[in-house]
């Protein structure tokens, strides 16, 4: 009779603390792979990229997390190196999602449409949900020097705009068109409906301040700041890395992949109190309160 007490106590115990227990979800993180078959320059370690590309895959597939994403700057140039990348990525066992990068632009005029599809978008900005989390991926791209080809009505606005707006700004940055901008309003209304926490998806930081910024980046702050279901922006972009926090929203540039002789990738674990970023190689490790 004591034992089937016992067992029943048990039973009861880890019940309760399970329905206590946080869940949590872990994705893994990249920034900058940037491959080319190319010698190096500086720093910029170009062919080692495939290997340590397929190394992190490896190591993703050996852990807990349900998803993967490339933050952009997949290749450093030339379309022929994306059939390269997805080989590698093809090995993953989880889905793995990718942002467009400026140098994801880096491809003769007539490529330039085909990106998105050989990257495996589904359009060139889109959401996704894990969980309890939505993924909102934005193209920094839209409006821009590189991004559509010449002689498209896409280049003639974004000519048009950078003539108006941009023109004394960075050429390797870009901007959120209006048309997104109003999607992304939409999204995130959506998202707050549901009661999603949500993460943003950028190859370009929007904060804080330096050189590699959104041209628009103050609009766009505007608008994730009227949603307090937002709680992070991941980017990379600058190769360096960087953290900051404004209006209740960790702002977190990855470390590139590219710039080490090592690696830089990291697990991501969410919850509904913190962001914990386990870095492998040069990418740091922090963990961030909700």
């Amino acid at each position: 009779m004591k034992n089937i007490l016992f067992i029943l106590y048990c039973l009861l115990f880890f019940s309760c603390c399970k329905s206590f227990a946080t869940d949590v979800t872990t994705v893994a993180v990249i920034a900058d792979c940037q491959f080319a078959d190319k010698e190096p320059a500086g720093t910029r370690l170009y062919r080692s990229c495939l290997s340590k590309l397929d190394s992190a895959v490896q190591q993703i597939n050996n852990s807990e997390a349900v998803a993967a994403f490339h933050l952009g700057d997949f290749i450093d140039e030339g379309f022929s190196n994306l059939q390269s990348l997805n080989s590698v990525t093809k090995q993953s066992s989880i889905p793995f999602y990718h942002v467009l990068g400026n140098h994801d632009f880096s491809v003769e005029d007539k490529y330039k449409r085909e990106v998105p599809k050989a990257l495996g978008l589904p359009s060139r900005y889109y959401d996704f949900v894990i969980g309890e989390w939505r993924f909102v991926v934005v193209d920094g791209n839209d409006i821009s020097h590189y991004g559509w080809p010449r002689g498209s009505k896409q280049h003639a606005l974004s000519q048009k705009l950078i003539s108006e707006k941009y023109s004394d700004l960075p050429h390797w940055n870009g901007g959120l068109g209006e048309k997104q901008l109003e999607w992304l309003v939409a999204v995130l209304t959506e998202a707050d409906h549901n009661k999603e926490n949500v993460i943003i998806l950028s190859h370009f930081p929007i904060f804080p301040f330096d050189r590699h910024l959104l041209w628009n980046h103050q609009q766009v702050m505007e608008v994730i700041t009227k949603f307090p279901n937002v709680k992070a922006w991941f980017n990379g972009h600058n190769h360096e890395g960087d953290y900051a926090y404004k209006n209740g929203v960790h702002f977190i540039t990855f470390s590139a992949m590219l710039d080490t002789e090592r690696t830089a990738f990291s697990f991501v674990t969410l919850s509904d109190s913190f962001i914990e970023v386990i870095g492998v190689g040069k990418q740091r490790s922090m963990k961030l309160a909700l």
